[in-house]
């Protein structure tokens, strides 16, 4: 059961940057505005999580809301189960969420991971055995800046940005992957061989674990989804092609290759795609094609309450995928025991399959076989459009067009800012399309992005480079005035300290070592032209 994996790999991305990133103390961002919201705002849309019976999403400016099953303490906001979204107040700024059986996980921008719930098997990774109603840090591994966290029934594992692997919980069917270790309440590490085998990403479902490495490798520890032969040390795994996603379920596995290839093994065993992202549950698979469309396939749960989980309208099964019944471009899925849930590109979450313990987050217990909206969320605004950014000398004019969507929160304003905050402009009106950034080098390139923040979350449009040259400005393009608000000090966006494994670790897993070449070969490239657009993480 994993998070919205489309969001959830640039997350890691933005948390490989962290440790080595400057302070830039010189830096300063508008009110409510800090590091770590900037930090969690660039990644991505929010992300979604669906577990045994419960499930949760990460907004845009890091917060986690949980919804459904609190039999443990899983939902983190006390022991009451709820049908309605609600927040996890003792926790911020997070990036990356997992939902296990009755057990949730998470990692803030700082890389520490925290968990809660279910701690009968250790799986909670305090030593402690008790079960708890809000997230706690996972001591053991502090110091260590983890990137990926994955939950399966009673186990729970982690990724750091060395590439290194580490598991607790239940072992007793080698699911923590190494031999001897039939149960652990702090983590262990796992080895997966040599030094190409750093892992890019993980993933536990149910008894089993798998994992994907920076040569494209597949291992998987546990209990075989194919009803072979279970293993406690991990074990190669052939897919055919190079892989950079996997994803664990209770009955099958699956892994995704660079070229957007599936194949999966165990219940729902098949080649599929092309597919942007994949996810695996209890007894089914969900993808999501690069046009944002979902399908899944597998068990559809029958006519009985755990129907339904296929979303394509019936409760039937399905042995290649079919489409889901969503009008709107998904940007993340999870398939969970017996549901699945998805967010959309406008910031809605779904849900759809099972629903007695209100996991579908629409305030009842009936089963859906349709994707229902979710109850209770924040939504983020859309981006500004039509952003043009036009050289002045010493200073760059910049102009947008306003969102035409602000979400669920209210306006508060556009801020207009460089990468590396050697200028901004904060407009506190809607109507607001564009201003000056003064006090630049002239020939020194820069990346410019103009972010929407309202009351309940924030967008950070798409980087435009352009460079100051010494040049008289257009007379009939006068920008409108400016009109700034108090700033609040901070530290600078951190795009920086990139170590050399994470570089290949994360490059490998986005774009299969392209994104590694895009990096390395940067400082060499020539100058891109002026007014170009490109993503930012």
């Amino acid at each position: 059961m994993r998070l919205g994996r489309l969001a959830g790999a640039v997350a890691a991305l933005v948390l490989a940057a962290i440790p080595g990133s400057p302070a830039a103390a010189a830096g300063t961002y508008p009110p409510g505005v800090t590091v770590d919201t900037m930090r969690i705002a660039s990644a991505g849309t929010a992300a979604v999580a669906a577990g045994g019976a419960h499930s949760c999403m990460i907004t845009s400016l890091g917060d986690v809301y949980c919804w459904g099953n609190d039999s443990s303490g899983q939902l983190g906001d006390g022991a009451r189960r709820h049908g309605f979204a609600e927040p996890v107040k003792a926790l911020r700024n997070a990036v990356r969420a997992d939902a296990g059986r009755a057990h949730t996980c998470a990692i803030d921008t700082g890389g520490t991971a925290y968990c809660w719930g279910d701690d009968s098997a250790g799986q909670l990774g305090d030593g402690a055995h008790t079960d708890r109603d809000a997230p706690h840090p996972v001591e053991a591994l502090r110091g260590r800046t983890l990137v990926m966290i994955a939950t399966g029934s009673r186990h729970t594992c982690a990724a750091d940005d060395e590439g290194a692997a580490w598991c607790w919980g239940d072992g007793s069917r080698g699911q923590l992957g190494v031999p001897g270790t039939s149960r652990s309440a702090t983590p262990v590490r796992v080895r997966t061989g040599g030094r190409t085998d750093e892992i890019v990403d993980i993933a536990a479902g149910g008894d089993t674990t798998c994992v994907a490495t920076a040569g494209g490798s597949v291992y998987c520890w546990g209990a075989d989804p194919a009803g072979g032969e279970e293993r406690s040390a991990p074990a190669a795994v052939t897919t055919g092609g190079k892989v950079r996603e996997v994803a664990a379920g209770g009955r099958q596995a699956c892994a995704l290759d660079a070229d957007g290839a599936a194949y999966c093994w165990g219940a729902t065993a098949r080649r599929a795609g092309p597919f942007a992202a994949i996810s695996a549950g209890a007894a089914h698979a969900c993808g999501i094609d690069r046009g944002g469309r979902a399908y899944c396939w597998g068990d559809g749960g029958g006519d009985g309450g755990g129907g339904g989980r296929l979303g394509h309208g019936r409760t039937a099964g399905r042995t290649a995928p079919t489409g889901v019944e969503v009008d709107a471009e998904l940007t993340g899925i999870d398939a969970g025991s017996a549901h699945s849930c998805a967010v959309d590109a406008r910031g809605y979450t779904f849900c759809w399959g099972s629903g007695a313990d209100g996991q579908l987050g629409a305030g009842g217990t009936a089963f859906s076989a349709v994707p229902v909206r979710v109850e209770g969320l924040p939504r983020a605004p859309a981006a500004a459009t039509g952003v043009q950014v036009r050289a002045l000398d010493g200073g760059l004019r910049v102009s947008w067009r306003p969102p035409a969507d602000l979400g669920s929160g209210q306006f508060e304003y556009v801020w207009v800012t460089t990468a590396g905050h050697e200028a901004g402009c904060t407009l506190p009106a809607l109507t607001a399309q564009g201003c000056d950034l003064t006090g630049l080098r002239n020939g020194q390139e820069y990346d410019v992005a103009v972010v929407v923040k309202t009351s309940d979350g924030m967008r950070v449009g798409d980087f435009v480079t352009a460079t100051p040259v010494a040049v008289a400005p257009d007379p009939l393009g006068a920008a409108p005035p400016r009109r700034e608000l108090q700033p609040g000090a901070g530290g600078g966006l951190p795009l920086t300290g990139l170590s050399p494994v994470a570089l290949v670790a994360i490059g490998t897993m986005l774009l299969g070592g392209g994104l590694v070449a895009l990096l390395v070969r940067a400082p060499q490239s020539p100058a891109p032209r002026r007014g170009t657009v490109r993503r930012r993480p």
